[in-house]
Parts: structure tokens; C-alpha cells; sequence
């Protein structure tokens, strides 16, 4: 009996007896705090879905999935994680990764101290979650959205005060992130490098990224990111991938082969996590949306990196 389940060995992976695909193998993970049982080989693959409250995303697991994580926003900071747009995440059992915008002004003069330590303090402590605020920094500061001289004092406060909370509170899977543009690892300019947007060591816990087919493939979108990643010694993650001007389904499946053999920093053996972002928000193709050929590329992945959340460990 593993995690409630019976599983028997197939292919070095394990089957459950009762049915449903595969699951990677859990290996023992040290969390620090005497040797926690965890799968540091488990890439979980999930998506954003169209409508923002998650409405939807069940259909869309069903059609692409089966999906470990979801991807969610919220245009502010939510009292709590269960009025928050991740918040239906937890009874699913599927990880969150989770953004908003709080205002940047009161984020860097502490502020919103009490209400981020507050919102920390109301997420289940054994669901896994990634936190960030204003994601795509990079793309605002070069759309005049912000300065980084905004930016990096108020997400530098936010990274502290999630992370004494959650040293505080003895909460091991709640995980901070910085979202960037992969555009700018590979198209870096003065002001939105990765370097310039970074808060300091030992803040953030996964560096993730957002790419697009119309960025390349492989190395060419991620391999800056990835090698930011292993310089700051922590995993890399992508927290939206998608298809631009024509839905591409080997690309899709070739950019989850890639994330799932490259490893960041840490002792994360490949991207912690996968997303699609099946949503058009940009004018980019809702991947995998509806359509058909890249519904089952999704599948396929989700299946061949399908893992225990319950066994998860960053």
C-alpha cells in the first residue's frame, strides 16, 4: 500500500491496481528536517483554463489531462487561499501556482505584511502551492506598466514575508516563484534581465517561465532560464506554454520532453512543474483549448509525468 493505493511495477513506473495511468516513483527526498518521503523526479503538468475562476478546468482536465497543478490568477491579494481564484484546487487535490497584483507601493512599504502573512497562514499546510505577485515583471517594465525600481523592493518584501511566514507556521509545501518572460533570457535588455528583476538569494524557490512556439524550441526558449536557475541553485519551472499563430502539437510535446530531462538547481532532477496556458489572453492560441491534436499531445504528457501530489518534494 503506497499513499492508499496498490501499485504494481510497469516499466519502471508504477500502475495502479484499480486503474488510471502511471506514476513516477517516489524517492527519498531530505527536506531539511530529518529525511521526508518525496518525489524530487516528479514534473507536475497542468494548465491555465479559460475562464480565470477554474469553471472550466475540469472539462478541460478531462480532455487533456489528467493535470497534478493549475495555474491561476487574481488581480489582488484575497483574504484568504479559499476565496482566492486557486483556491478550488485544494479538494481536486492538484497543486496551485498562484499569482496577484497587489499594489506595488504597499507591497514594498510593508503594508500588506498582515494580509500576505494572513493569506499564507489559510492555505491548507500539506497543499502544495507556489505564490508570486506580478508575474511577467520584465513585460510590464518594458510596457511602461512600472519601473523596476517599483517592482524589485515590493516583490523582494513579498518574497520575505511568505517566507517567514512559512518557516513560522511549519509549512513545508508552500514554495515562492518568480514568473518571467523566457523573451528575456533569450532577448535580454538593460532593466529586464534576469539578473536586474532578481530579489537576492535564498527568496525565491523556483524560477519559472513563459514561452511561446513563436520564441523557438528546446534550449533556445529555456536555456537561459534553466541556467539562471542552476546559478542561483534553485529548479526551474514553466508556468505558461503555449502555441502563437499555428497550434503545434509535436512542438508542445518536444518543450515537455525538454522540461522533463533538463534539471535547474537543486536537487529537482527536471522542471518542477508544467503549464499550458489555454487561454487566448494576448492573442495567443488557447493551448491545448479545443482542439483535438493537441488535446491528446497534452494527454500524453500528463500521463507519461502523471505523480502522487501527496508525494511531491521541491
Amino acid at each position: 500500500m503506497v499513499y492508499g493505493r496498490l501499485y504494481t511495477p510497469s516499466g519502471g513506473r508504477w500502475l495502479p491496481v484499480d486503474g488510471g495511468p502511471a506514476v513516477l516513483p517516489p524517492d527519498v527526498g531530505d527536506d531539511g528536517g530529518g529525511g521526508q518521503i518525496g518525489n524530487v523526479n516528479a514534473m507536475l503538468v497542468g494548465a491555465a483554463s479559460a475562464n480565470l475562476s477554474g469553471s472550466d478546468f475540469a472539462a478541460l482536465d478531462a480532455a487533456a489531462g489528467p493535470f497534478t497543478v493549475r495555474r491561476s490568477y487574481d488581480d489582488a491579494l484575497p483574504a484568504t487561499f479559499a476565496a482566492s481564484a486557486a483556491g478550488i484546487d485544494v479538494a481536486a487535490g492538484r497543486a496551485s501556482v498562484h499569482s496577484c497584483k497587489p499594489p506595488l507601493d504597499q507591497l514594498a512599504s510593508g503594508a500588506l505584511d498582515g494580509a500576505i502573512r494572513a493569506f499564507v497562514a489559510s492555505i491548507p499546510p500539506t497543499h502544495v502551492t507556489w505564490l508570486t505577485v506580478w508575474h511577467e515583471p520584465d513585460h510590464k517594465i518594458r510596457t511602461d506598466v512600472f519601473t523596476l525600481a517599483q517592482y524589485l523592493p515590493a516583490f523582494t518584501r513579498w518574497c520575505q514575508v511568505v517566507k517567514d511566514a512559512v518557516t513560522e507556521f511549519g509549512f513545508p509545501h508552500i514554495y515562492t516563484a518568480q514568473i518571467v518572460e523566457a523573451w528575456s533570457g533569450s532577448h535580454p535588455k538593460a532593466g529586464t534581465t534576469y539578473a536586474d528583476m532578481w530579489p537576492g538569494d535564498g527568496l525565491v524557490d523556483t524560477f519559472s517561465l513563459d514561452g511561446y512556439s513563436n520564441e523557438g524550441t528546446g534550449a533556445a526558449v529555456w536555456g537561459a532560464g534553466v541556467a539562471f536557475a542552476r546559478a542561483k541553485g534553485i529548479p526551474w519551472a514553466i508556468s505558461e506554454l503555449g502555441c502563437a499563430g499555428t497550434m503545434d502539437p509535436t512542438w508542445m510535446t518536444d518543450q515537455a520532453a525538454y522540461a522533463g530531462a533538463v534539471a535547474g538547481g537543486g536537487r529537482h532532477t527536471r522542471a518542477a512543474y508544467l503549464c499550458w496556458f489555454s487561454n487566448v489572453t494576448g492573442g495567443v492560441l488557447a493551448t491545448p483549448g479545443d482542439d483535438p491534436a493537441a488535446q491528446a499531445a497534452s494527454k500524453a504528457v500528463a500521463q507519461t509525468y502523471f505523480t502522487d501530489v501527496n508525494a511531491y518534494l521541491l
